[in-house]
């Protein structure tokens, strides 16, 4: 099985006595970091040969960059996952709840990872599972997976840039004061280690919420966010006395849900590698909708 991809840039007139480095830099769009590493280990190629990153390029010449994906070490387990869009480069799934994203030191089993090793398996694939974005165990819908490290690194700068684009959609408790509006407050880890909390001394967090429609003593939220904490929806919307209902670890149990009402339900990127607009939706899930029917009466 092959685990690596192989980039390739022909060198227009344009970039003609253009150095290496820079036309790695730019055209292929590699971090400094990832041109150091692939020159170290002889994976920059001019035609058939490694040359010096001061080099300066000649029209027609062709640029290769042999990007290893790595090796997938986690244990394959034959767990049926939702596979919205897949291709060389990335796979979107549609997660389900209760199922915790990777292992960690209380859960070696049963995980989303273990899922996506076993269709490797199936597929006769190979590469580090790698992704882009995270969701707590009882939180549905959209996640990406990149199957390389330079998938990863440019969608990851995507939503550094703020062209990534995450919705989601919660059901919170209460109605909110303004139907829309945007919570700014850093997060940061609790004394538990669990809990996040707002700290001035936390990393820069940016959540905007829309009310979609207002319901018997709850409301019906669309959540875009700007960055990507851990529980940042949710210790957000908790903060302005609108925690997510059914969340016991920022608001309380629900009779009405047994989980955190909240749906990452739609993603818009560019494809690293094609350039393509991509756009992804997910159905609100039957839990969601069921107790939103109930909260209508």
């Amino acid at each position: 099985m092959n685990n690596y991809k192989i980039l390739s840039r022909k060198v227009e007139k344009k970039n003609a006595g253009k150095k290496l480095s820079d036309f790695l830099s730019e055209d292929f769009e590699l971090s400094n970091k990832m041109i150091k590493k692939y020159d170290k280990e002889k994976k920059i190629f001019v035609n058939s040969k490694n040359i010096s990153l001061k080099s300066k390029l000649v029209e027609n010449e062709v640029v290769y960059v042999n990007i290893d994906a790595g090796n997938n070490t986690i244990i394959a387990e034959e767990i049926p996952i939702s596979v919205i869009y897949e291709d060389e480069y990335v796979m979107i799934i549609d997660k389900p709840k209760n199922m915790v994203v990777h292992e960690t030191k209380n859960v070696v089993s049963g995980t989303l990872s273990n899922a996506i090793s076993n269709r490797q398996k199936v597929n006769n694939q190979n590469y580090k599972i790698r992704f882009v974005n995270r969701l707590d165990m009882d939180t549905t819908g959209i996640l990406i997976v990149a199957k390389n490290p330079y998938s990863h690194y440019l969608i990851s700068k995507q939503m550094d840039e703020g062209i990534f684009e995450k919705k989601y959609i919660c059901v919170v408790n209460g109605h909110l004061r303004l139907k829309s509006g945007i919570i700014s407050n850093p997060l940061d880890l609790g004394e538990d280690g669990i809990k996040r909390e707002l700290k001035n001394t936390g990393k820069e967090s940016k959540t905007k919420y829309t009310v979609i429609e207002e319901l018997k003593n709850a409301s019906l939220l669309e959540i875009e966010l700007f960055t990507g904490k851990t529980h940042q929806i949710r210790v957000h919307l908790s903060s302005i006395g609108n925690f997510i209902i059914g969340d016991e670890l920022y608001g309380e149990k629900s009779d009405l849900i047994d989980r955190q009402a909240l749906h990452s339900s739609s993603l818009k990127f560019i494809h690293p590698i094609t350039k393509e607009n991509m756009h992804f939706k997910s159905e609100i899930p039957k839990d969601i909708k069921n107790l939103v029917e109930r909260l209508r009466k």
